[in-house]
């Protein structure tokens, strides 16, 4: 029986071909520029962030995190600076992604793929890592011949020494990421003193590993294979979308060259092939708008490097408008305010700021929530009276504690008793905890003969006379008729 595996042919020559090709190992050489400048900067900026940012401290009073970013998960709360979000304010998640997701749009519009080429997580990890490498095995050609010469001990120590590093690289950034949502200092004094749970020991574990795959071996495989942003970011093109392109009407034909040799009848490309040395992702930037392409311009750097030896001025491979990439004429540049696509970004993004501000302004810092027993929904006592009870739920925003007030309006003789406090008085001198929810048993009397047949709308407001906040909550007052 013959092999048909689709995976493989058999050529008339006898012998298995498969037909997937084994990947390129890339080794980026270095470059010098306005490009790589900017992405130095942002990969700087990126670790100072993800490093110190949990450091940061912020006093919010007794008995609450200082720590100036803080995601809580066992309380269930987000701090940032002064600002404190709960649970049930999710629209503020909401907004925050929608802006991101959509200034992304934008920034693809303008750019091209700036974000995946200077920002992205992917990228500037990887940076940080090919930066170890090259310091440890050494530039573009020395690595390429390491990776092909035999095992020797002077391989073997450079390999262990870089991926040490890169261990400790994707340590460091699993315990930063694990700083956002524990006290720092207290977890990382436990962490040294092996006092930390499993939990925390497994969350650094996982994030470091996924650095290390994802920055150190995978690298430019991320960006091709495992990401969706390349198969769609065309849709966020338009003609004067900026990109990193190859200028070929004044580049070819190209060919090699020598310095002081005339350019009379030919390109300005010399066919250095530094453009490809320096790709992250290895392609040939000569070859159009390619789906590989992360756009972060080290093609650009190299090829202005080169340009100036030969009396060429620069910008073979820069920055220019995706229409003038294309095989036809250019179309004339159209200024920010006659692309509609911008606008509607634009639309977008402001009135989902807007809303976040309306939001932020009509956040109540005392708030509750009832719920209306349904087993049985109405009792009727001994003495005729008619007692329905609830459950309610008071949310205290503020940092102190306080005594509230809670009475029933829009039913006549209705008493307040609250069982949890063993009162059965109209609710004065509740206590609400500080920044917490505080839950009662909450029951409503009215006398015999004065409850209305059936469901009867009323209100709960619960007030707050020292600081003159009140929460108003509607419900219902069920009396069942008589059978």
């Amino acid at each position: 029986m013959t092999d048909q595996s689709p995976d493989r042919i058999r050529p008339a020559s006898g012998g298995d071909v498969s037909l997937y090709a084994q990947a390129r190992k890339i080794h980026p050489r270095a470059v010098k520029g306005a490009n790589r400048s900017a992405k130095t900067v942002i990969a700087w900026l990126s670790i100072l962030s993800v490093s110190l940012l949990p450091w940061l401290r912020w006093d919010r009073g007794a008995g609450h995190p200082d720590q100036a970013i803080l995601f809580d998960f066992v309380a269930m709360r987000a701090y940032f600076l002064d600002t404190e979000i709960w649970p049930q304010e999710f629209y503020f998640l909401t907004g925050v992604l929608v802006i991101a997701s959509i200034g992304l749009f934008l920034v693809t519009a303008l750019y091209g793929r700036v974000w995946c080429g200077f920002a992205c997580p992917q990228t500037v990890w990887t940076d940080i890592f090919v930066w170890i490498e090259r310091r440890v095995e050494g530039d573009h050609n020395r690595r390429h011949k390491l990776d092909h010469a035999p095992w020797s001990t002077g391989k073997v120590v450079r390999k262990l020494v870089k991926h040490a590093a890169w261990l400790a690289v994707s340590l460091m950034t699993g315990a930063s990421f694990l700083f956002f949502f524990n006290d720092a200092p207290r977890a990382a004094g436990a962490m040294l003193t092996g006092e930390a749970g499993i939990v925390l020991y497994g969350f650094v574990a996982m994030v470091g590993l996924m650095t290390y795959v994802m920055a150190g071996w995978a690298r430019e495989q991320m960006c091709i294979y495992m990401c969706p942003w390349p198969r769609f970011q065309g849709a966020m093109l338009d003609h004067d979308s900026l990109v990193v392109a190859y200028d070929a009407g004044r580049g070819e034909s190209r060919g090699h060259a020598r310095v002081a040799q005339s350019f009379e009848g030919r390109g300005h490309c010399v066919d250095c092939r530094m453009c490809v040395q320096v790709c992250p992702v290895g392609i040939d930037i000569r070859d159009g708008i390619q789906m590989e392409c992360i756009g972060c311009g080290l093609c650009a750097d190299a090829c202005d490097s080169v340009m100036p030896r030969f009396g060429l001025p620069g910008t073979l491979v820069g920055w220019r408008p995706f229409s003038q990439t294309a095989a036809e004429a250019p179309a004339p540049k159209q200024p920010w305010h006659r692309r509609p696509r911008l606008m509607i970004y634009g639309v977008i993004i402001g009135v989902t700021l807007a809303g976040m501000a309306v939001a932020g302004g009509q956040r109540r810092m005392l708030d509750m929530n009832i719920l209306h027993d349904r087993s049985p929904v109405s009792v009727t006592l001994s003495d005729g009276s008619i007692r329905n009870d609830y459950t309610v739920k008071i949310v205290n925003r503020e940092r102190a504690p306080r005594l509230l007030r809670l009475e029933v309006l829009g039913l006549a003789g209705a008493q307040v008793g609250v069982r949890d406090l063993g009162q059965t008085s109209d609710g004065q001198g509740l206590a609400a905890a500080a920044d917490a929810v505080t839950t009662y048993r909450v029951s409503v009397r009215v006398p015999a003969g004065q409850a209305p047949a059936g469901a009867t709308p009323i209100e709960f407001r619960l007030s707050d006379r020292t600081l003159g906040d009140e929460a108003v909550r509607p419900n219902t007052f069920i009396a069942e008729a008589a059978r």
